[in-house]
């Protein structure tokens, strides 16, 4: 035990003068502290987003009960009090746009994911869903190509840097100082010696680590106490990550070769594990399983609209209310229920055509799942952004509280809608209470 706290003493010292290591963890430091505000930054600005649209729904719904109690005796008034109550509407005349926000996890902050990439917030009325909320690509490319620079970041792409820069050198040091000889001259084992100082240098990347993240939650505002939980598995994430470029470096400086390729080797295998290796999957799973761009979904949902638009009312009709036989009137002429008929169709139609690109892109990741070993960058970064609850997964699953809620929407205006009945004051009161607005 004296021997290895004489190991650790002498390198602790050795570590102290060293100007490049300061340097290092000064940068690395820095970098984690802008990826944590950088994080902060953009969860701020999605939250002031949702925020400002909540505020103007609420503003919204508040003129409409205003409107709904407006002097219909006054020509001016009658438009805004017939909008009010009417539950029908077209383009600029529609009733009312609802707005349903994704708010950010807690851990958002810290590993970005992909909510730059999604809405924060859809903004839809009671017609088609699905042409108002896939309106354009789900991929920013320069953000695909740049990535976030977050502490998930600092995390998963600096960190293997540190590590390569405190490892390259345990061995070639020695021998290219002149003290190897010495060294193996000791009655303690060279290797013992060098695994004692690798340990140290690596204990050192772990409180950087650690302190990385106590700062995030400190600076973010998350609780401990409540995510406490999380805080460790974060942790115990990076710990194992670290750990793992650890035996990397380690095996480079078991094949004692000089400073200089030793270096050369832990950027190369930090380039293949962190850049290339993710790539070469990424092709490789495109070529065996071609994905449909999001922008083909898109144009075939709306071909199908425009095919609704030029079909015959009573096409439209023979269609939906075989599927909604309470919605039934015998009414084939009126242009608002057709109007609602179509969109109700092509949500289905649009709702099959994402069903099918949905399984698609979940062969692809299951095919990318078992290889995803051999890129541990995107696979620490995919758990991290999954604990953050910033991933694909958690994003579909808004979309699910996105249709869920529209349907009970539709649930609540479809029954005038197709009775030819208006709200009243009551109606859109209890309609407000359900929105909890």
């Amino acid at each position: 035990m004296k021997k290895l706290l004489h190991i650790f003493q002498f390198e602790w010292m050795a570590l102290r003068r060293s100007n490049t290591l300061k340097i290092l963890l000064l940068v690395t430091l820095g970098a984690g502290i802008y990826g944590i505000y950088f994080g902060k930054f953009e969860i701020d600005k999605q939250n002031t987003r949702i925020t400002h649209v909540q505020q103007h729904e609420i503003q919204q719904f508040d003129s409409l009960l205003h409107w709904a109690t407006l002097d219909t005796t006054l020509v001016r008034n009658k438009e805004k009090f017939e909008r009010a109550l009417s539950p029908v509407g077209v383009g600029w005349n529609k009733h009312f746009t609802y707005y349903l926000a994704n708010d950010p996890s807690p851990l958002a902050g810290l590993c970005l994911g992909q909510r730059d990439l999604f809405p924060s917030y859809y903004g839809f009325d009671v017609s088609s869903l699905h042409k108002q909320i896939y309106v354009g690509e789900l991929a920013n490319p320069m953000k695909l190509l740049t990535g976030n620079f977050d502490l998930s970041y600092v995390y998963v792409f600096l960190l293997p840097l540190l590590i390569v820069a405190l490892f390259y050198n345990l061995y070639a040091a020695e021998k290219e100082g002149g003290t190897l000889l010495l060294l193996q001259s000791q009655p303690v084992p060279l290797f013992f010696t060098l695994a004692s100082r690798g340990f140290l240098r690596f204990a050192v990347v772990i409180v950087l680590a650690t302190l990385l993240l106590i700062l995030a939650f400190l600076l973010q505002g998350i609780s401990f106490t409540s995510h406490m939980g999380l805080f460790m598995q974060w942790l115990l994430l990076i710990y194992g990550y670290c750990f793992l470029w650890a035996l990397i470096m380690a095996g480079i400086v078991w094949l004692r070769k000089s400073a200089a390729l030793s270096a050369m080797m832990g950027l190369g295998v930090w380039l293949i594990l962190t850049l290339i290796t993710p790539a070469m999957l990424n092709l490789f799973v495109l070529a065996d399983q071609p994905l449909p761009k999001r922008s083909e979904v898109i144009h075939s949902i709306r071909a199908l609209n425009d095919r609704n638009w030029k079909s015959p009312k009573s096409f439209v009709f023979d269609q939906f209310y075989p599927e909604h036989p309470q919605y039934k009137q015998g009414d084939t002429t009126d242009f608002h229920k057709w109007y609602y008929a179509s969109f109700t169709l092509l949500d289905n139609q649009a709702k099959t055509l994402n069903e099918q690109f949905e399984e698609q892109v979940v062969a692809s990741n299951k095919l990318l799942n078992q290889w995803q070993w051999l890129a541990p960058a995107a696979a620490v970064h995919e758990r991290l952004s999954s604990m953050a609850q910033t991933d694909r997964n958690s994003h579909l699953a808004f979309l699910q509280k996105v249709e869920s809620f529209h349907q009970g929407l539709k649930d609540v205006y479809y029954p005038r809608i197709f009775a030819n009945e208006a709200f009243d004051y009551d109606d859109l009161q209890e309609l407000r209470s359900r929105l909890n607005l």
